[in-house]
């Protein structure tokens, strides 16, 4: 008796023949896929040869000398323009310094640097800064009761040094119209 004769077409075609569509690339593409399993593994067990430890050292010096470079030099103080206007303790509520033109105000929390303040002082009962002529301002230099604000030099403090740069100056909060009356 004789077998009934199969059906061919593209189904029927080994991988690899006439009607396979699939990629002719990678492990299965060239080889059986037991060979392919196996030279999976010998790839990834393979020597990586010498430029690969020598890239490897390089690069972990690279990384260890920008870390020493960056430990010795995190504590310089910053550079030119700013100028260190002296200790953070020393400021106090506040305090006017001639060399810079600036009242420095440590009360309200952050040390603030007011460019051409000359006049202005610290009033501990109103916790304002007022000047003599009957101007007020907030601690953060907003001018109250229709005053200008007060411009501002940027301030850095690195250990406790106060730095300030009086070559730039930033200015102040929209004043206030709400009134206000000096204290002091």
């Amino acid at each position: 008796m004789s077998e009934p004769s199969k059906p061919t077409g593209p189904a029927d075609d080994p991988p690899g023949g006439p009607g396979d569509t699939s990629p002719e690339f990678g492990p299965s593409g060239y080889l059986p896929a037991r060979a392919a399993q196996r030279a999976r593994k010998i790839v990834l067990r393979a020597p990586l040869g010498a430029q690969w430890i020598i890239g490897a050292v390089v690069a972990g010096l690279v990384v260890v000398v920008a870390g020493v470079w960056f430990l010795l030099t995190s504590d310089d103080p910053p550079p030119d323009p700013w100028v260190a206007a002296g200790e953070v303790a020393d400021v106090g509520d506040a305090a006017h310094d001639p060399d810079l033109d600036a009242l420095l105000v440590g009360a309200g929390g952050r040390i603030r640097a007011f460019a051409d303040a000359a006049d202005v002082t610290y009033c501990e009962a109103s916790n304002q800064l007022e000047a003599p002529d009957g101007r007020v301002w907030s601690l953060t230099g907003r001018g109250l009761g229709g005053t200008a604000s007060l411009e501002e030099h940027p301030t850095l403090v690195q250990d406790g040094v106060l730095y300030v740069d009086p070559t730039r100056t930033q200015p102040g909060p929209s004043p206030s119209d709400e009134p206000a009356d000096p204290a002091c």
